[in-house]
């Protein structure tokens, strides 16, 4: 009889032990796709609607160069970039357009009122499914994308060190 509960102890463990491994390998494969969105094509495959509910032109964020920055009324780390991002688009030649995450539409609209529009348009995401698809795991996020294709990514607040280092050297 111990022999049995021994062999089943040792069992379980293993099922256990090769459980907890395979889910860690699975969690670093999901943490890879979202850190390396660089070198993607960007594909937008379901209509986009920018806060005043009408429909965006998806040809706008395929062709050319475009920063898209994906933010939010309720994200502090938002607010904090977002005069950096309106000191990019006076200075540069910056087509910026924002990813409305998460977030109403009269927040949005409340919160770019208060704060100042550095986007020509904000598309409005409110189930988060288009950002999901670019691998969003947050606000704030920055892409640049040329000619369709993910060519820079950003977690975080983009400042000056930060554009420095990732974007300036493409404007």
């Amino acid at each position: 009889m111990a022999t049995r509960s021994f062999l089943v102890l040792i069992m379980a463990l293993l099922v256990f032990l090769i459980s907890t491994f395979t889910a860690s390998l699975m969690q670093t494969n999901e943490i890879d796709l979202i850190e390396n969105q660089e070198g993607k094509k960007l594909y937008i495959s379901e209509d986009l609607y920018d806060l005043n509910g009408n429909k965006v032109a998806v040809e706008s964020l395929l062709e050319g160069k475009v920063l898209l920055n994906v933010w939010a009324s309720w994200c502090i780390t938002c607010l904090v970039e977002h005069p950096f991002l309106k000191k990019v688009t006076e200075s540069k030649d910056v087509e910026l357009v924002g990813i409305n995450y998460k977030d109403q539409d009269f927040n949005a609209e409340k919160y770019l009122i208060d704060n100042g529009d550095p986007y020509s348009f904000s598309v409005h995401d409110l189930s988060g499914s288009f950002s999901l698809k670019l691998g969003v795991t947050g606000a704030p996020e920055t892409f640049l994308v040329i000619d369709g294709v993910i060519v820079s990514h950003r977690i975080g607040e983009v400042n000056m060190e930060v554009w420095n280092e990732k974007f300036a050297q493409y404007f």
